[in-house]
C-alpha cells in the first residue's frame, strides 16, 4: 500500500494581493464540495466570497496562505482562538497542507496567549481535525444563507 507524499508548503500571512486567490479557493469549495448544502445555498455562499469579502475579513482575524511553487493552494484563519476559513485545493488535500496551516495557526494562537483552539467543523472534516489533535465537544447547527448546517465543535489544548 502506498501513501501520498507529504508536501511542505510555505505558510505565510495573507497579503492584499492574495485576495483573488483566496476568493477562488472559497468559491471553488462551495461550488464543488459543500454537498451537505443545497445547490442554491452553495451558489449563494460561493457568490458572496468575493475579493471584497476577503479584504473585509482580514481586518479582524489573522489569515494565512499555503504556497507551493508560487501558487496559493490553501488558506486558514484565526479569530482569537477560533480556526476559521480552512480551505485547501483538492489536488493538495491529504498531503499535509492543511496540517501545516493548522500548526502555523496553533503557534500564532499560543503566542497571543491562548491555551486552546476551537473549530466549528462540518462532519466530513471532523477526521482531519481529530488527526491533528482536536477532540469533539458537541454537535451543533449553524445557519448560513437561510440553511441549517450540522457542525461539530472541536477543541485542542495547546502549549
Amino acid at each position: 500500500m502506498s501513501f501520498p507524499m507529504a508536501i511542505k508548503p510555505l505558510i505565510r500571512f495573507f497579503k492584499p494581493e492574495d485576495a483573488e486567490h483566496c476568493s477562488f479557493l472559497m468559491q471553488n469549495h462551495f461550488r464543488n464540495y459543500a454537498t451537505n448544502l443545497s445547490v442554491e445555498v452553495r451558489r449563494q455562499i460561493a457568490d458572496s466570497r468575493t475579493t471584497e469579502y476577503i479584504q473585509k475579513i482580514v481586518t479582524d482575524r489573522a489569515i494565512v496562505v499555503a504556497v507551493i511553487d508560487h501558487k496559493i493552494v490553501g488558506m486558514g484563519g484565526l479569530k482569537q482562538n477560533e480556526i476559521r476559513h480552512m480551505y485547501v485545493s483538492s489536488e493538495f488535500q491529504g498531503k499535509g497542507v492543511g496540517s501545516a496551516i493548522l500548526r502555523f495557526l496553533e503557534k500564532e494562537a499560543y503566542y497571543n496567549g491562548f491555551s486552546s483552539l476551537i473549530v466549528n467543523s462540518v462532519p466530513h472534516s471532523e477526521e482531519f481535525y481529530k488527526k491533528n489533535g482536536f477532540k469533539p465537544l458537541i454537535n451543533t447547527q449553524i445557519e448560513r444563507h437561510g440553511a441549517k448546517l450540522d457542525t461539530i465543535l472541536l477543541e485542542k489544548l495547546i502549549e
